[in-house]
């Protein structure tokens, strides 16, 4: 009861800040932080499924996040490319959305098969590898992906299905309308998600994957396939990542190699250990709260510098959000919603 205690008065907290700290405007602040709250809480709940569940260490998620988005948006109409190539005709989009989310899945699975019979610091290495790898790829392959120019044009596509009530309500708030809708099937795509993980965390399979996290050795003594059971996870953690990467791509309206780099799984991962590695809401929340620290870290860099530029934001972000980490692995290691011995684990 503690924990929730905690979690309300946080959330309490930093909805009251979004709102005081911005006089006019704070609706529209504050759909935005739910927006990339959402998007990024979606993400860390595929984390959670790798490492809170089966003590997977993917510091490669952005890979998943990438493959989904490119090939949703490749699928539906588009402009590609530095030349502005317009594709106009393309599958309609929850067909493209499904295709990529299990592209992610494959993906998930090609990376997988060779990979994760290796342990800890060693499939963490592999991942990131392939993060950048697919990075790369991305960048150079610019008839097919466009390159450095990226994707545009391909919002509507999403726009197109958005209700009149939705329009309505974002501008009685002169809140975007685009952003509010992405925002809306984030967080109904989070609630879904968590209410089938409910059911499958308490299954035989899930209660499986929590014994390979915990002793895999043992689990292959009582006959299970454990590598089997790492790949189911990897894949359904990569599905859920891929999702997030399409809302995250429809929230910027483009996408573009430069979008997936390593410091988009580092949050991602921030966001999971601040709210509680191994709980079900936790990602949801530990991503919220991040956001806050992030919305704030403008006004601290006022403070410290006059004028602050990019690096100097980015220097700030990073020192605020390690500090926040520090000071919950000292003080509470678990999380804000995670339980203690969900981190009593050797991870392999």
């Amino acid at each position: 009861m503690k924990k929730y205690i905690i979690a309300f008065f946080l959330l309490a907290i930093s909805f009251m800040y979004i709102f005081l700290s911005n006089e006019t405007g704070g609706a529209r602040v504050f759909v935005n932080l739910m927006t990339f709250a959402g998007i990024y809480g979606l993400a860390a709940i595929g984390i959670n499924v790798h490492f809170g569940w089966t003590g997977l260490l993917n510091f490669g998620h952005a890979a998943f996040m990438g493959i989904g988005a490119y090939t949703t948006v490749l699928l539906i109409p588009h402009s590609l490319g530095r030349e502005g190539v317009v594709i106009s005709s393309g599958l309609p989009l929850p067909i493209a959305i499904l295709i990529g989310i299990l592209a992610a899945a494959l993906l998930g699975l090609l990376l997988g098969l060779p990979t994760l019979r290796l342990r800890g610091d060693y499939l963490a290495i592999v991942t990131i590898a392939a993060a950048e790898i697919f990075r790369l790829l991305v960048r150079d392959f610019e008839n097919l992906t466009g390159g450095v120019y990226g994707i545009i044009q391909f919002s509507d596509s999403l726009q197109n299905s958005r209700p009149d009530f939705i329009t309505r309500f974002s501008e009685s708030y002169d809140i975007s309308p685009a952003q509010f809708w992405v925002g809306v099937l984030t967080w109904i795509s989070i609630i879904v998600i968590l209410l089938i993980l409910s059911r499958l965390k308490k299954s035989p399979w899930g209660r499986a994957l929590r014994a390979v996290r915990e002793d895999e050795d043992a689990v292959r003594a009582l006959g299970k396939n454990a590598v089997l059971l790492k790949l189911q996870s990897f894949m359904l953690g990569a599905a859920i990542g891929g999702l997030s990467g399409i809302f995250l791509v429809f929230n910027y309206g483009t996408v573009q190699a430069s979008t997936f780099v390593p410091v988009l799984t580092f949050y991602v991962w921030a966001a999971l250990i601040l709210g509680g590695v191994g709980s079900l809401g936790g990602p949801a929340l530990g991503a919220v709260i991040f956001w806050v620290i992030i919305a704030s870290t403008d006004s601290i860099s006022r403070f410290l510098f006059e004028s602050p530029d990019g690096q100097q934001l980015a220097g700030v972000r990073f020192v605020i959000v390690g500090l926040l980490i520090m000071f919950f692995m000292i003080f509470r290691p678990s999380g804000i919603l995670g339980k203690k011995e969900e981190l009593l684990l050797d991870v392999k």
